[in-house]
């Protein structure tokens, strides 16, 4: 999905081979930032440039159990880890029993590394590292997550919207998919082009201070700026969807939602990522999210390699397959269970 076209797919794509073509000499260039080394364009800017991920085994809220801890010992974050790998092991490729699966353990890729710091959860702020909900927006996602895999599937519209190979929401760095979690950056002096993984997302930004266009988006309308050595994208005009099912609602787009993110390169192979949300409808206050990036796949247990076209409509066997089965349901019973 194009975001902020500029004017076209056709310009998006001129872009897009215009950075793939830029010098070698880009991202050779270093310069001081205190007592790191900030690796910079041919025109100066910082580079962000690589391929990322942020897979992680951390949370984005606390759990209950650790709600008055905000870092683990390391003990306690190994200990997480081989669980989870245990858990894998025992999966063998095989979905759960008794599930007709969506993709088994063979074609899942999620992190299996606690984040460096040994944070309990992604949130920062609130100090609580739980989203802070007004109290009707919490049942609201409540009742859209009861939804998940149960129904009803009247029609396609009854589907997530990554059901429907649509998006899942912004921000789409946050570690809570399975799979898919690599981020593509590159960079023009004038525009930051950042293309996810999941569902294909391709965000082409701004950087030279023009004004929005005012239209309405399902992942939003960004603009960026640097401060100091920082990346700021400053994404509103989210399009407003209240029939949208969206499996994990507070990344529903909507009329009311802005969205802040911060990146900073710290390392040769890392980015501090974080990310502000702000809704008046939905949330308190607004909260903010640390999710680390880094370019050594591996160090997050993740496949290492390039990132592949992710072919979600051509694919989607799941739609057909589900509507069909809610079908047949609706057909036996009409037939008394026979």
């Amino acid at each position: 999905m194009n975001h902020d076209k500029l004017g076209s797919t056709g310009a998006a794509a001129a872009v897009l081979a215009a950075i793939v073509l830029l010098p070698a000499a880009a991202a050779a260039q270093v310069a001081g930032n205190g007592d790191a080394e900030v690796p910079r364009t041919a025109w100066g800017d910082p580079d962000l440039q690589g391929l990322w991920t942020s897979a992680t085994l951390t949370p984005l809220e606390r759990p209950v159990r650790q709600s008055e801890r905000t870092l683990l010992t390391a003990e306690e974050a190994a200990a997480i880890e081989q669980e989870s790998a245990a858990e894998r092991a025992a999966a063998d490729g095989k979905s759960a029993p008794g599930s007709v699966g969506g993709y088994n353990q063979v074609w899942l890729d999620a992190g299996t590394r606690i984040v460096g710091d040994l944070r309990t959860s992604l949130i920062v702020d609130p100090p609580e590292g739980v989203i802070p909900w007004r109290p009707e927006a919490r049942r609201a996602s409540a009742r859209e997550r009861a939804r998940y895999g149960v129904g009803p599937f009247h029609s396609w519209t009854d589907l997530d919207t990554g059901e429907r190979c649509l998006t899942d929401g912004l921000p789409n760095m946050v570690p809570i998919q399975p799979y898919n979690m690599n981020l593509r950056i590159l960079q023009t002096p004038g525009q930051v082009a950042m293309l996810h993984e999941m569902y294909h997302e391709l965000r082409v930004i701004p950087l030279d201070g023009r004004p929005r266009t005012g239209i309405a988006q399902w992942t939003g309308e960004a603009r960026g700026r640097w401060e100091g050595d920082t990346l700021v994208v400053e994404t509103i005009n989210f399009v407003d969807k209240p029939d949208a099912y969206w499996s994990t609602p507070w990344r529903a787009s909507r009329p009311g939602l802005r969205l802040v993110e911060r990146f900073t390169r710290v390392g040769p192979a890392a980015i501090d990522y974080r990310f502000t949300v702000e809704d008046p409808a939905w949330f308190t206050r607004p909260w903010t999210a640390s999710a680390p990036l880094t370019t050594d796949q591996a160090s997050r247990g993740v496949a290492a390699g390039e990132m592949w076209e992710y072919a979600c409509h051509e694919g989607n066997h799941a739609m057909i397959n589900i509507l069909g089965g809610a079908r047949a349901e609706e057909r036996a019973a009409a037939r008394g269970g026979r």
